[in-house]
């Protein structure tokens, strides 16, 4: 059994939601990972959190954050399984695994779709983009098990306001909420940075990645 199975890790995931800072408890539960057969991803935990002090201490270009890097992409490479089934275990709302037959191995007769909507960071899932319907959906569960601080959403823009009054709850405590560019009134930025003073709302392209912050209204 795979050691995320057992109920020892919910209580790890609990307490890295509710202290998403603690490192010290992300590294406990590479500990347990290691201690019950996961060395891998124990790896990739502890790879991660040294590359996040590192870049907090100041030494983001470095040959040691370089190697660290190079470490981190064997596991977060387009082609690694590490990758693909990490993600469909921590986000199967939004990574689906599915059978497509052929190959020996069955992990090579499976293809997992929507990988790339899951951002990590520090050996957990921070990141997801997905829809607005998706989120209303899937939104409060996966903020009680992943320390998402960042949400990317689209196909938002036929929304009402009643249904934004829905997902409110589920985007409070974020760090950054990105919408697509096309279509998202001024008026309406404003009020959601009212609703989530303490998110910082921006506009993705998604097309470029890129990040676009209207200024804050004057107050």
């Amino acid at each position: 059994m795979s050691p995320t199975k057992l109920p020892e890790w919910a209580a790890f995931q609990a307490a890295i939601v509710a202290n998403p800072d603690d490192d010290t408890v992300r590294l406990v539960a590479a500990d347990f990972l290691e201690e019950n057969g996961d060395a891998d991803r124990a790896a990739f935990i502890r790879i991660q959190v040294q590359l996040a002090q590192l870049e907090a201490d100041g030494h983001g270009k470095s040959l040691e954050v370089d190697q660290l890097r190079a470490k981190e992409r064997a596991f977060l490479g387009p082609l690694s399984m590490f990758r693909m089934l990490w993600a469909a275990e921590a986000c199967p709302e939004l990574v689906k695994m599915s059978a497509r037959g052929g190959g020996r191995d069955p992990l090579e007769a499976t293809t997992v779709d929507g990988v790339d909507r899951l951002g990590w960071r520090r050996g957990f899932v921070y990141r997801v983009y997905c829809s607005a319907s998706e989120w209303q959906k899937h939104g409060p569960t996966l903020r009680n098990r992943l320390p998402i601080t960042v949400v990317g959403l689209s196909n938002h823009s036929n929304l009402d306001r009643g249904l934004w009054w829905s997902l409110l709850p589920s985007l409070r405590g974020l760090r950054l909420l990105m919408l697509n560019v096309a279509g998202i009134p001024d008026e309406f930025i404003g009020w959601l940075r009212q609703q989530l003073p303490d998110v910082r709302v921006g506009a993705a392209d998604t097309h470029s990645g890129g990040i676009d912050f209207p200024p804050r209204p004057q107050t």
